[in-house]
């Protein structure tokens, strides 16, 4: 569906017919691309319940406000770079995304401290967030930031406006930064009734100086290959940093009108999120639904692509070691991977992420088939008898 509207000739002549996409500009994106990006988070994120014309948006989020970069993995290294220094602290609520570890670390150097969460379900809480920033200090780490994925990767729920706001009061009274990724923030599961708040609606706009947002196509969008990601900030200082750090991660002019063009027409982006969204619920349930006959726990999912399952039932032993072994045994005895837990920082063993949209249902349904088989055996005979039986089979 996005193939197709991007073969339409407005796509191409919006790439292609201006002369600003031959010439250097500013490294923060095009006129027309922030003035789009701008429109487009007005009407999605800070006012999705009004009717805005682009007059209208431009007025509730400033063009200049907002910054392109070539995805959100290289906006949020150049954030990290401008705002902290190397050996200081982001804290993230744990279970996290396992590349942010990287995205972090490698150019700004800064230290990833997992959150331990009382109820990850649920979200963090002031508790939460204080007790790791005192451990953090107790070994001699100071604390810089906080980031916040909502909807969350891996888990798939979506935190509350109460979650999100006592988290960037907490924040405040520490003086930090906060950052809230919400790329996966139009995936949501229901379109009528999510719970769903952008930071930006939650904090009617006033995002002040120390509170910043990102959203990016790669899952919304499906559009990981388009490496395109947004910024938006109202710190003015922050904005002058990256647009000297944003040289090295620019988009190219064209994408950048191709990106515009698709972001202003509202009719497609109604029609191919209410596309997704069905798609996405389809593969979730098929998910579901096989954990269920397997007498698998897992968390009730509301967004993203994900289901986090409590796999350890069939750990010999509540340990890392264990998981590892029963990783392995999923790629090789069924051909599937699955994300463990402790890659993504979670202090119970035996937890496993289901990313289940990087193929079709039919695909789908057959990875679960093996899981299943799989499942079955080890249940009968043990982990650490899988091997052979399996090679008798």
């Amino acid at each position: 569906m996005f193939s197709e509207r991007l073969l339409q000739r407005d796509i191409c002549e919006a790439a292609f017919s201006d002369p600003i996409v031959y010439s250097y500009n500013n490294s923060l994106g095009l006129p027309a691309a922030r003035e789009a990006a701008a429109y487009f988070l007005a009407k999605r994120f800070v006012a999705p319940s009004r009717q805005l014309s682009m007059e209208m948006a431009l007025q509730i989020v400033n063009p200049e406000h907002v910054a392109l970069g070539s995805g959100c993995a290289a906006m949020l290294s150049n954030i990290c770079l401008a705002l902290a220094e190397k050996g200081e602290a982001v804290l993230i609520p744990a279970p996290y995304y396992a590349a942010f570890e990287v995205d972090m670390k490698a150019i700004a150097g800064l230290v990833v401290y997992p959150v331990a969460l009382e109820n990850p379900a649920q979200g963090p809480t002031p508790a939460d967030l204080e007790a790791a920033t005192r451990k953090a200090e107790r070994d001699g780490i100071k604390v810089k930031m906080l980031l916040l994925t909502n909807p969350n990767n891996p888990l798939g729920v979506i935190y509350g406006s109460s979650i999100i706001r006592n988290c960037i009061q907490w924040a405040r009274n520490r003086k930090l930064e906060t950052i809230v990724d919400e790329i996966y923030g139009l995936s949501v599961h229901q379109k009528d009734g999510s719970k769903f708040q952008s930071v930006t609606e939650i904090l009617d706009n006033d995002l002040g100086t120390d509170v910043h947002m990102l959203w990016g196509l790669s899952k919304d969008f499906a559009a990981s290959g388009f490496r395109v990601g947004l910024l938006y900030t109202q710190n003015e200082l922050l904005l002058q940093a990256l647009s000297s750090f944003n040289g090295f991660s620019l988009i190219s002019h064209p994408m950048q009108m191709v990106v515009a063009t698709v972001l202003k027409d509202d009719a497609f982006v109604d029609s191919f999120l209410d596309y997704s969204r069905s798609k996405l619920y389809t593969s979730y349930s098929i998910c579901t639904k096989t954990m269920d006959r397997l007498g698998l726990p897992y968390v009730s999912a509301e967004a993203c692509m994900f289901v986090y399952v409590d796999f350890s039932s069939l750990l010999p032993s509540k340990t890392v070691e264990a998981e590892e072994k029963l990783s392995d045994a999923m790629l090789k005895f069924a051909r599937i991977v699955l994300t463990p837990g402790s890659s993504q920082r979670d202090p119970n063993p035996g937890w496993f992420r289901i990313c289940y949209a990087y193929v079709s249902p039919d695909v789908l349904e057959i990875g679960m088939e093996r899981l299943t088989l799989l499942v079955e055996k080890i249940k009968k005979h043990g982990l650490e008898n899988i091997k052979p039986i399996i090679e008798k089979v």
